[in-house]
């Protein structure tokens, strides 16, 4: 039996919650609140609750669509961190739209003489010195950049489904989203508004090419 997704059909349709945050605090407790799902880790329980309370039916159409997909850990979720368009992030904590490279590149040679720029103590003396000299070639070339580095920015949320949800559906997830992250969403000791750019509905293919042996 041939596999359908080796025909041209998507690994996963994913809906897209993009944020002006790094969406890592708090992408399962939105998903949850969202669609009512979460995933083998548990995270974001009492949001699911509140869905399944405040939406059923549509809870109860979205378990039919959505797909749990196994993280770096071997974890099943409905959800992932996405990268962002038109944000990136320098390789530092911190994240600049497109445009703001002068912003970007100050502000990394900020964090990056911060963080080694002070020798911790309990090294021995002579150890000291070394790190000192590593740190300081550091922080030198970091001083020499015209540009800072780009990476992407993982500031949304991207829900998995297998089957495309109708336009019903996407307008209760739009309208949840949007309210729970005006409310303030993410783990304890992380909580905070978010603000949403926008929304997006990808296709997720999986290529294979194949090599002469």
């Amino acid at each position: 039996m041939v596999n359908p997704r080796m025909r041209g059909q998507p690994d996963y349709y994913l809906f897209v919650i993009d944020t002006n945050r790094y969406a890592g605090n708090f992408e399962r407790q939105m998903c949850a609140y969202v669609t009512g799902q979460i995933g083998e880790c548990g995270v974001g329980k009492e949001y699911a609750e509140l869905a399944r309370q405040e939406i059923p039916d549509v809870v109860s159409k979205l378990e039919e669509l959505i797909e749990g997909v196994p993280d770096e850990h071997g974890c099943n979720r409905p959800v992932s961190i996405f990268p962002t368009p038109g944000w990136f992030n320098p390789g530092v904590e911190g994240h600049f739209r497109d445009g703001q490279e002068e912003e970007a590149l100050v502000y990394y040679k900020q964090e990056v003489e911060k963080h080694y720029k002070k020798v911790p103590e309990s090294y021995a003396e002579h150890l000291r010195e070394e790190v000192r000299k590593k740190s300081q070639q550091k922080i030198d070339e970091a001083n020499a950049l015209t540009q800072a580095p780009k990476y992407p920015a993982y500031m949304s949320v991207a829900i998995y489904f297998h089957t495309i949800p109708d336009s019903r559906l996407l307008a209760v997830m739009k309208e949840r989203a949007r309210d729970i992250a005006s409310r303030g969403i993410g783990l304890k000791g992380f909580e905070h508004q978010v603000g949403i750019d926008g929304f997006r509905f990808l296709e997720q293919h999986t290529t294979y090419k194949e090599l002469t042996l």
